[in-house]
């Protein structure tokens, strides 16, 4: 745990609903009284609460006349957020103050400025987001955290835990984080509880209704035939690097589709050959599909 009781920095405090909530400013960098945040997110214990945070997330500080306080940095504070069952629904004290801390308490603090991180790689300008290389980054700490999970419910946990990053920082794509969130957004992945049974199907009877048709199976090969095709368009002809120099966002929102789009048609592959039998009933040559699909 680091200690900064000696370090130069300023208090700036904050109003949440009546309730203060101080905030110290080390090395140009915020860090939250964890009393105050406690006290706004209904945390009894706060000595309990700080024992369950990395050291990086924790540390203590003179604030004049009351002595050494327990504080957090930003990832300390979304960790004892997103530890709050309500922290991702809309209307719900602890979701109503993270849009505020994001919203009106960071740009505050860093209007006058640039925010760097610890290891001096987040030195950006307000406004600029996590882009592309914040994206695969996200993705990849994604991808670990349901890694351990079944194959055939990664998917729907994967989707889930995007869901859930684009509400809980209010973006249509994760490339639209503001670029100073990334290690909130880091950590929002990181604390995300994964419950394998929330992802898997309840068992029901199989009904008539729900086999598919000649012409349907053969439809479901069309659309990965061609969303395959769309996709080795994009990486040949290179039109995500394109529509960077276009400042345009169009290109992650894309590779998000294709991403999503080749998990399900990596689930969809051992249907191949049932999409081949329907093809040739249909009257297409031997191969349609398979040969394709090769």
């Amino acid at each position: 745990m680091n200690d900064f009781s000696t370090s130069a920095s300023s208090v700036i405090p904050f109003d949440f609903r009546g309730h203060s909530v101080r905030v110290v400013t080390i090395n140009g960098e915020p860090w939250f009284v964890a009393s105050d945040v406690c006290r706004v997110l209904e945390v009894v214990n706060t000595t309990q609460a700080m024992q369950a945070l990395d050291d990086d997330e924790r540390s203590m500080f003179n604030i004049g006349r009351q002595g050494e306080a327990n504080i957090v940095n930003e990832s300390g504070l979304y960790t004892l957020i997103l530890r709050s069952r309500d922290a991702v629904k809309k209307g719900s004290k602890p979701h109503a103050f993270r849009k505020w801390v994001t919203a009106e308490v960071l740009p505050s603090i860093r209007k006058n400025g640039r925010y760097e991180d610890a290891e001096g790689k987040m030195n950006t300008l307000i406004g600029q987001t996590i882009g592309t290389d914040g994206f695969h980054m996200l993705g990849a700490v994604v991808k670990g955290k349901v890694s351990n999970l079944p194959a055939q419910v990664q998917r729907r946990a994967t989707a889930k835990i995007w869901s859930q990053i684009h509400a809980a920082f209010g973006v249509r794509s994760a490339a639209d984080i503001p670029a100073e969130q990334l290690d909130a957004a880091r950590n929002f992945v990181a604390a995300y509880v994964v419950l394998e049974g929330e992802f898997l199907p309840k068992a029901q009877p199989l009904s008539s209704s729900t086999a598919l048709s000649d012409q349907e199976l053969y439809d479901v090969f069309f659309l990965m035939h061609h969303l395959l095709q769309l996709k080795r368009i994009y990486e040949n002809y290179q039109v995500g690097a394109a529509l960077r120099m276009l400042r345009s966002g169009a290109g992650v929102e894309m590779i998000d589709h294709f991403r999503d789009s080749m998990i399900a048609i990596s689930a969809l592959q051992k249907r191949l050959p049932d999409m081949e039998a329907a093809a040739v009933r249909m009257g297409y040559q031997p191969g349609t599909v398979m040969g394709s699909a090769a």
